[in-house]
C-alpha cells in the first residue's frame, strides 16, 4: 500500500499543531518553548499521549529525548527512525520542528489504522534543544550520537548557570526512561522539516529532497589600523580599519553570489568598531562571518577566496588583520538510497519534488554520524521561519506526510 495526500488525516494534524501552538503562546502569535521549561515539558507529554493513543511504545532516552516505537516482524532488524524537535526560539513559529514530529506520528498512525505490518521496527523521536535557545544547539542529537564526553556534558549550563544534567534530573517524566542504543540499533533516519526559504514556494513544488546540509563555519576577523582625526588626516595617510572591513563585506557577498552561486552563503552579522566615535577614524574593527558550504570542496574554495579578499583589502587600506575560527561543522551529504526513497515516496503520493541544499543546520546532520540520514522539506509561506508569521499550507502538509509515509514503508522493508 502507498499513500496519497488525500489519505492523510490533515485535520488531525492541524488540530494537533493548533494545540501545541497554544503551549507557550506569545502575545505576538508565536511560541516560546525552551528545553525543559514547563511549556516544553507539557508539549512533550501531550505528544507522548498521542503516541500512546496510536498504539506506540513510548519512553524517554537517557538524555530526555522522547521516543516511540512500532514493532516490526524481525526483532533483530535495525530501526527506521523519523522525527525532529518541539523546542523553539523565543517567539518562534508554530511549524519549525513541530511538523517534523507530528508528520511521522501521523504516518505511523496511518500504518496502525490500515494494519500495515513492516519487517523493520519504525520509530519516532522528538529531540531536546535543537534550537539552542537554552543550552546548546542540536543538543539532543549531539548527545545521542556520542559527540560529547562526560566532562563536557557536565559543563553544559544555561545563561542562569543551571546545568543541563540538573535540569534533566528535575524533570518528572510520566513515562519510563530507557537507554537507547543510538550507535548500533538504527537502519535509517528521516527528518521532515519546513524549508525556511522560498525555493519550493517559488517553484510551486510541494516537497524538496535534501541533497546536503551545509556546514556552518563562523570566523572572527580583526582589522587593525590607526585611530586618527577624521577631518585633519589626509586620504593617503589614513589606515581605516572600518573601510577595510566594509570592502570585505561587499566582496564576500559578490564572491558567494557569483563565484559559488548555489553552493555557498556568506553573511556578516556582527560588527564592533573602536573607538566608535563619529570624528575618529576607526583604529580597530572586529566582525564575525557566518559562511556555509554545500560540500567540502566548496568550503575549501570559499576559505581560500576569503583569505585572498582579506589580504587584498588589508593591503589597499594599509591595515593589518588576523582571524580565528569560532565554530565549524562539516557539510553533510544525505544518503543516496534515502534520497531515492523520498523521491519514490513523493512519486507514489502523486506529488512533485525537487532537490535542495539545506542551508540551516538540523538534527539529521548529527544522525548521519551513526546511520544513513535523509531530509524532506515542505514549503513555508514567503520563506518565513523563526517568526510568528511562519505558515505551511494544509495541502503541503498532507503532501509531505504522504511522501514521508511512503518512504518509511519502503525503508522498513529493506534487507
Amino acid at each position: 500500500m502507498r499513500f496519497k495526500a488525500v489519505d492523510v488525516n490533515v485535520d488531525r494534524v492541524l488540530s494537533r499543531l493548533g494545540h501545541l501552538a497554544g503551549i507557550g503562546a506569545t502575545s505576538a502569535g508565536g511560541v516560546t518553548r525552551h528545553t525543559f521549561s514547563p511549556e516544553h515539558l507539557r508539549a512533550t507529554q501531550d505528544v507522548a499521549v498521542w503516541m500512546t493513543e496510536a498504539g506506540l511504545e513510548v519512553s524517554f532516552d537517557q538524555y530526555g529525548n522522547l521516543l516511540a516505537n512500532r514493532a516490526g516482524s524481525d526483532p533483530a532488524a535495525g530501526l527506521v527512525l523519523s522525527g525532529s524537535h518541539l523546542d523553539s526560539v523565543p517567539n518562534g513559529g508554530n511549524y519549525d520542528g513541530v511538523l517534523g514530529v507530528l508528520a511521522p506520528l501521523e504516518a505511523l498512525t496511518l500504518f496502525q489504522e490500515n494494519n500495515l505490518a513492516t519487517r523493520r521496527p519504525l520509530g519516532l523521536v522528538s529531540f531536546i534543544e535543537e534550537e539552542g535557545a537554552r543550552f546548546h544547539g542540536l543538543l539532543g542529537s549531539t548527545l545521542a550520537v556520542g559527540q560529547l564526553s562526560a566532562n563536557e556534558i557536565a559543563d553544559i549550563r544555561d545563561a542562569d548557570g543551571i546545568r543541563y544534567l540538573d535540569a534533566l534530573a528535575s524533570c518528572k517524566f510520566a513515562l519510563p526512561s530507557r537507554p537507547m542504543d543510538w550507535a548500533g540499533g538504527l537502519h535509517a533516519f528521516l527528518e521532515l522539516h519546513i524549508e525556511q526559504g522560498k525555493r519550493l514556494e517559488a517553484a510551486g513544488i510541494p516537497t524538496g529532497v535534501v541533497t546536503s546540509i551545509a556546514g556552518p563555519t563562523f570566523l572572527q576577523v580583526r582589522f587593525t589600523g590607526q585611530a586618527d582625526h577624521a577631518g585633519a588626516t589626509e586620504w593617503g595617510d589614513r589606515r581605516d580599519s572600518l573601510l577595510a572591513a566594509a570592502q570585505v563585506i561587499v566582496a564576500l557577498r559578490d564572491m558567494a553570489m557569483h563565484e559559488f552561486e548555489g553552493r555557498a552563503h556568506v553573511t556578516v552579522g556582527a560588527l564592533n568598531v573602536k573607538p566608535n566615535v563619529t570624528n575618529v577614524i576607526a583604529g580597530e574593527t572586529i566582525f564575525n562571518i557566518d559562511f556555509r558550504a554545500a560540500d567540502a570542496d566548496t568550503r575549501a574554495g570559499v576559505l581560500q577566496r576569503i583569505e585572498d579578499i582579506f589580504a587584498e583589502s588589508a593591503t589597499s587600506q594599509g591595515v593589518a588583520y588576523d582571524t580565528r575560527e569560532l565554530h565549524y561543522a562539516p557539510p553533510v551529504e544525505t544518503t543516496a538510497h534515502l534520497r531515492n526513497a523520498l523521491v519514490q515516496g513523493a512519486t507514489a503520493a502523486g506529488v512533485d519534488c525537487m532537490p535542495l541544499v539545506s542551508w540551516a543546520a538540523h538534527d539529521a546532520m548529527n544522525m548521519a554520524q551513526v546511520t544513513d540520514s535523509g531530509m524532506l522539506f515542505v514549503p513555508c509561506r514567503d520563506g518565513r521561519s523563526h517568526t510568528p508569521e511562519e505558515f505551511v499550507a494544509p495541502e503541503d502538509i498532507a503532501s509531505g506526510i504522504a511522501a514521508l509515509a511512503n518512504a518509511l514503508l519502503e525503508l522498513a522493508e529493506q534487507a
